[in-house]
């Protein structure tokens, strides 16, 4: 039987120790480079991982939000989720995709998020031997609604809209549109409000002549949370004839 001489076997241990470190202090952390955008209610994953993929099953893994306060959000730790010191918000809420840790996923996953869960997220492996040891990943949670019109009355020869939305959330903006898509001179700029529990509402008003098609549109958008609501209304002719 051949065996390897002795110097032999300790050189390819040492190889086999510095390979692994090579390959375990190389990783980084790693988050995505644009918001992660939710509506109130939703669930969300906050995504987080190690590049190049190496198992973080043995590794302590924290998620804390960067407030004014540093809150305590999550915290893997000893092949165990660790939570008795979690910020109170957060108990019930979170999870990790323990099956995923051997591929180098951290990601967390926030249930039912609310709009005071806005802010910044640290995902932080303070056992990696990379220099790279956290990232931030941005969270964005809005409210939306449906714009309601109704026809408020007439003025000279044409019929006065209005449309109102409320329950939004960050601050929207509203136009008036002609049935081709056409932006309409409104009259006057929107009326807005914001609620006690931070929510925004607005409200405008629009004059419109007889059309061939007689429809009109009023549109809600929000840009930061790409979330846009319409609603069309058709005005039938009498209404411009009385």
């Amino acid at each position: 039987m051949k065996t390897f001489p002795t110097s032999a076997v300790w050189c390819f241990g040492i190889l086999f120790i510095s390979v692994s470190l090579i390959t375990t202090g190389s990783s980084e952390v790693v988050g995505p480079a644009d918001p992660v955008v939710a509506l109130a209610g939703d669930d969300v994953i906050l995504p987080c991982s190690l590049k190049p993929s190496v198992s973080a099953e043995d590794m302590t893994v924290q998620w804390t939000r960067l407030n004014l306060k540093t809150e305590k959000v999550h915290l893997y730790l000893d092949g165990r989720d660790s939570n008795w010191d979690q910020f109170p918000s957060y108990r019930g809420r979170t999870s990790m995709f323990h099956e995923e840790l051997k591929n180098g996923i951290v990601s967390l996953m926030l249930t039912r998020v609310t709009l005071s869960d806005t802010g910044n997220y640290r995902c932080f492996i303070p056992t990696l031997t990379s220099q790279v040891k956290e990232t931030t990943v941005q969270l964005l949670v809005g409210a939306v609604s449906q714009p309601v019109i109704s026809i408020v009355g007439t003025k000279d020869w044409g019929v006065v809209l209005k449309c109102e939305s409320g329950g939004w959330f960050p601050e929207p903006e509203m136009e008036w549109l002609d049935s081709s898509g056409t932006i309409l001179p409104a009259d006057g700029p929107p009326e807005r409000h914001r609620d006690s529990e931070g929510l925004y509402a607005l409200r405008r008003h629009v004059t419109v002549n007889q059309t061939d098609t007689n429809r009109f549109t009023c549109r809600v958008h929000q840009t930061e949370i790409n979330q846009l609501k319409e609603t069309e209304i058709h005005v039938p002719g009498e209404v411009f004839i009385g």
